[in-house]
């Protein structure tokens, strides 16, 4: 793929895509945080039953009506049930005392009286289910419903088991169902707490869309990752020819130069190059000791080169500095770690598809050349006076 590359979404790769952005995570994206992640209550139990509360009660201001609810007893395998419209009088309550237990939930309405027991990380306590049958056993139409992440079964037989997955794809397909007219006000919490489930709870609604992608597809794209790897090995080339005209822009007599070094992690060494925009007095002759610009893995003495699909393969831009102590200075004054003691301050390169009549290589340099450009803006000045200042 050279200067005149396609940007994804057209040519080849327009159906991909657009099967892609009709998967239902996509439809989702671009939610923020919801609240229980805010907050770090994810994984509290009494904040699901919460949410549940609300979201199983066709009174409140959800938009859902009693749908959620029905979707619940259809799971438990009772469909008559789950159609009934009386299912619109339904009311919920948390924590109601039984002489021996207190479930989690219980809905009262004129077609059946549901009790359920939510599980997220806690197993069942003893003879839990148990007492809580037996508590209930008189209220009209009983139902008893076991909620986990899994659907696993409980001790007791009188009770249903249902997977908080199933219950969360029901959701999303709710959710996915045009509004007629404005949404609900507390639509968004319902979108909240189906985000909560899949992201925190390790439920998926997408799976079976997904699965059903990546068969279809997953040759095809593991072949465009090893497009992408392939191509990334000849970035340092484009990179400095982006840093070169951006040399010759800042105008300060600057030097642009490539440098093969050896990184030394934790856990091993490994073979990267550096491309550099330096100052002549941060040069030793030819070889940089100091300057700002591109790291990458290089595919050398048995190690696999760039990857973008791997975080500690992934190019980055930074300031590379070869003297200790300016180099410990350097990630002082931005705090940074550092890396593989030649980078005393870096970033992961944010890699992107290129647009239209621009090769992959081509726009990803330049992305690389106006982060040196800004990094060098905000930081030059400062890097310059720890190197003056070095004994």
């Amino acid at each position: 793929m050279g200067g005149g590359g396609q940007r994804v979404g057209t040519g080849r790769w327009a159906g991909v895509e657009a099967e892609v952005l009709a998967l239902p995570g996509a439809r989702r994206g671009g939610r923020g945080p919801s609240a229980l992640r805010i907050l770090g209550r994810q994984r509290r139990e009494e904040s699901h039953e919460n949410y549940l509360r609300f979201l199983l009660d066709p009174r409140e201001a959800h938009g859902l009506d009693a749908r959620l609810l029905g979707a619940l007893l259809r799971l438990a395998g009772l469909p008559e049930t789950a159609d009934d419209p009386r299912l619109a009088g339904a009311r919920v309550h948390r924590q109601v005392r039984g002489a021996t237990s207190r479930p989690d939930l219980v809905v009262v309405s004129p077609v059946a009286s549901v009790v359920i027991e939510l599980k997220v990380d806690a197993g069942e306590g003893e003879g839990q289910t148990v007492r809580q049958g037996d508590d209930f056993a008189d209220l009209a139409n009983l139902v008893l419903v076991y909620l986990t992440p899994t659907g696993r079964a409980p001790t007791d037989p009188r009770f249903r088991p249902v997977a908080l997955r199933d219950l969360a794809g029901e959701l999303a397909r709710l959710l996915a169902e045009p509004t007629p007219g404005p949404a609900a006000p507390g639509r968004r919490h319902a979108d909240d707490y189906l985000s909560d489930l899949e992201s925190t709870v390790g439920i998926s609604t997408d799976d079976d869309d997904a699965a059903g992608f990546w068969v279809k597809h997953g040759a095809t794209l593991l072949a465009a990752q090893q497009s992408a790897r392939r191509l990334l090995k000849h970035l340092p080339v484009h990179t400095r020819t982006a840093l070169g005209a951006l040399a010759a822009d800042l105008g300060q007599d600057l030097v642009v130069t490539s440098r093969d070094y050896t990184a030394v992690g934790r856990s091993g060494r490994y073979p990267e190059t550096a491309v550099l925009l330096s100052r002549p007095r941060w040069m030793d002759g030819d070889t940089p000791l100091l300057g700002f610009g591109l790291g990458i893995r290089r595919d050398a003495d048995g190690h696999p080169g760039p990857d973008p699909d791997e975080p500690n393969r992934r190019p980055f831009h930074g300031v590379y500095c070869t003297d200790p102590a300016v180099r410990e200075a350097i990630g002082k004054r931005f705090l940074s770690d550092g890396w593989g003691g030649h980078w005393g301050w870096w970033n992961p390169l944010p890699l992107a598809a290129q647009p239209t009549g621009t090769g992959f290589l081509a726009h990803n340099a330049a992305t690389a050349a106006a982060l040196v450009r800004d990094t060098w803006h905000e930081r030059a000045t400062t890097v310059d006076a720890l190197w003056s200042e070095r004994v």
